[in-house]
């Protein structure tokens, strides 16, 4: 129960990082006059917010199974 809910309080936090980072990556690429380098900065923007959640949900999955796994060594 434990483990679970460190992966479901670890991947709702990476997901809510990335959610922080979209708006405030939005409220910078606002602060210049639209161009069409415009759309490219929207562009970095959500890559880097998607590498954040995704990263982060990835990361707490992987520590997940290797808390787990040494757990299992440890009973046996």
């Amino acid at each position: 129960m434990r483990g679970t809910l460190f992966v479901i309080v670890g991947i709702l936090l990476s997901w809510v990082l990335g959610a922080v980072v979209v708006r405030l990556g939005l409220d910078w690429a606002d602060t210049f006059p639209y161009s069409e380098a415009s759309e490219w900065r929207y562009l970095g923007v959500a890559v880097a917010a998607l590498l954040i959640a995704v990263g982060g949900s990835v990361a707490t999955l992987l520590i997940a199974l290797r808390r787990r796994r040494r757990v299992a060594a440890t009973e046996s």
